[in-house]
């Protein structure tokens, strides 16, 4: 096999290949691929050059230099080429692709035998404490996946209710996510988020709080992942996230460093096969990550999901950073202009609604509906943990937090009104 290329598969199946002949990488479709991998990259001959497939392929990698750099040392990868760090754990990434060495045999099965090695107690807890050092498990026998972001975590998969290691290739199904160093609670703070945003009526991924050995941790079921109704097999569904479908580099995924903002959301979201549909969703979770606190809503947390049809993915990564005073307080794309949520004014949401083609009228309604039920929403969801005996401490700061941006909201939308009504 040349060392500077690997087959790209989507199913399993060959779509492409990706080199690096000099340094910098070059997709080609082949001839008889049928899907493309990325709404930022359709079908064609004419190769794909360096910029794009750093968008794609680079978005597929955990983001921060210390996770890859030990990645990189313990397959013996260059911690600052996407190609290299692919070829040593691409085998299993998000969504449907894989990549592999140009002569490993084809396996295009849509689905896997959900091959697994349960962990006891004492090895999961141990696998926990060392992902600061051994990033998504990177040297544990038989795992080389890939997730991307920037938080410590591990793709698994669930047997009998039970977290256990893939064997053979086989996909993972879930995603554990450990608390995050020097912040309070974080996994009760985005159980309890996201939680509060299924209860509203987003669609959210599944979640469930655990812990091991009093280490407590988040499990996220893939909704890029299927489990057959016998729960012995297993399929993926492709997925990219919003900088992979706008050809933005992980680098690049806030607003405020050249990255998408709430315009190009909206427009991408005119693409897929019910865009009335999910613009009003992509509405509904701007309006929440606002009065929730969520000010890390950038272009990596929205998705788009390819099954069979190209709709907006459930929402994941659903966090109330604004109770976290070390953390920046910004937006991560901007409302009418303003990354300060203290500067949001209606005419802010009014401009973005105008800048994205969206109705204001009807935005307006959700803010004032959403302003009324959230506050009352997340207290009981705070009764309801209580009885289930998941109390968490963060979870009355963001409850409060809830209320006030609530209650600033709604003086706002007031005030307005009633400058509008007596305007000549």
């Amino acid at each position: 096999m040349a060392q500077n290329e690997l087959s790209v598969r989507l199913y399993g199946d060959p779509v492409g290949v990706l080199t690096q002949p000099t340094g910098r990488m070059v997709f080609t479709y082949l001839p008889e691929a049928k899907d493309a991998l990325s709404v930022s990259m359709p079908i064609r001959t004419e190769p794909y050059q360096h910029d794009v497939c750093e968008a794609f392929f680079g978005n597929l990698l955990p983001e921060t230099h210390e996770s890859r750099k030990l990645i990189a040392l313990r397959f013996g990868a260059n911690p600052n080429s996407t190609f290299s760090l692919l070829a040593a754990i691409g085998y299993d990434c998000a969504g449907a692709v894989s990549l592999h060495s140009l002569d490993e045999a084809v396996v295009s099965a849509q689905w896997h035998d959900l091959e697994c090695r349960e962990l006891s107690a004492s090895e999961l807890a141990e696998h926990i404490l060392q992902l600061p050092r051994q990033p998504l498990m990177a040297g544990v026998e038989g795992i080389r996946l890939s997730l991307a972001g920037a938080q410590d975590k591990a793709a698994i998969c669930m047997v009998n209710n039970r977290i256990a290691l893939p064997v053979g290739g086989t996909p993972t199904s879930h995603i554990l996510k450990p608390a995050i160093e020097g912040l309070d609670d974080t996994v009760a703070n985005e159980y309890f988020t996201m939680r509060l945003a299924k209860h509203m009526g987003l669609p959210v991924a599944p979640v469930e709080m655990r812990e091991v050995q009093n280490i407590p941790f988040l499990l996220v079921t893939r909704y890029d992942r299927v489990i057959s109704a016998d729960g012995a097999r297993i399929r993926r569904v492709h997925q990219e996230d919003f900088c992979q479908a706008l050809a933005v580099r992980a680098s690049a995924k806030y607003q405020n460093a050249g990255g998408p903002n709430l315009q190009n959301c909206f427009d991408l979201l005119t693409r897929t096969n019910r865009p009335a549909q999910d613009r009003n969703v992509l509405a509904g979770a701007i309006i929440f990550n606002f009065l929730a606190g969520n000010r890390d809503a950038h272009a990596k947390n929205f998705a788009l999901l390819h099954d069979g049809s190209l709709r907006f993915a459930p929402l994941y990564d659903l966090v109330a950073t604004a109770i976290y005073r070390k953390l920046d307080a910004s937006l991560a794309m901007s409302i009418g202009g303003k990354y300060d949520p203290a500067d949001v004014m209606p005419r802010h949401w009014q401009r973005m609604c105008e800048d994205s083609k969206y109705s204001y009228p009807f935005l307006r309604g959700l803010l004032i509906k959403w302003s009324e039920k959230l506050p009352p929403a997340a207290r009981a969801l705070q009764l309801a943990l209580e009885q289930e005996q998941l109390q968490a401490p963060v979870s009355e700061r963001i409850v409060d937090f809830i209320q006030q941006s609530c209650d600033t909201l709604a003086k706002r939308m007031k005030a307005a009104e009633t400058g509008s009504s007596r305007s000549p």
